[in-house]
């Protein structure tokens, strides 16, 4: 056997495996993303006409239960989290999908896009609220 030749099972395999591309997500996740970032807009908008705390102090000590603001505003706080979250997700598991898209991956990619906008702009107005109006 001349020494220019390897033998068989010692050569390295073939590289035959594909690039191996991310699933994309279901369609529901880019659509989930669009609509909660639309409810959490409404949520950050109705947030400022609820009743907040008169009593900050007697709320903090227990003395007084906490005010619908009070309780209300985890709500979009976390959503927002949670519509930018998904809508990121949609759009990082697309990322090596074959160009040009198809329709519905377009779609989809339009709905995450709608997501992380409206959650974005819920978070401007829900953080510019708790600057202007949160305890002094």
């Amino acid at each position: 056997m001349p020494k220019d030749e390897i033998h068989p099972l010692l050569s390295p395999p073939p590289d035959e495996s594909p690039v191996a591309r991310p699933t994309p997500a279901p369609p529901w996740v880019a659509l989930l993303s669009a609509w909660l970032g639309l409810l959490m807009l409404i949520a950050a908008i109705v947030l400022p006409f609820l009743p907040g705390s008169r009593d900050p102090r007697a709320e903090l000590e227990h003395a007084r239960p906490y005010s619908i603001a009070d309780r209300f505003i985890p709500i979009p706080m976390y959503g927002v989290t949670i519509a930018i979250f998904l809508g990121i997700v949609v759009l990082w598991q697309m990322r090596k999908e074959p160009r040009p898209l198809p329709d519905a991956l377009i779609a989809q990619r339009v709905q995450a896009y709608a997501g992380i906008a409206l959650a974005f702009l819920a978070t401007v107005i829900l953080y510019t609220y708790v600057a202007l109006h949160g305890p002094r």
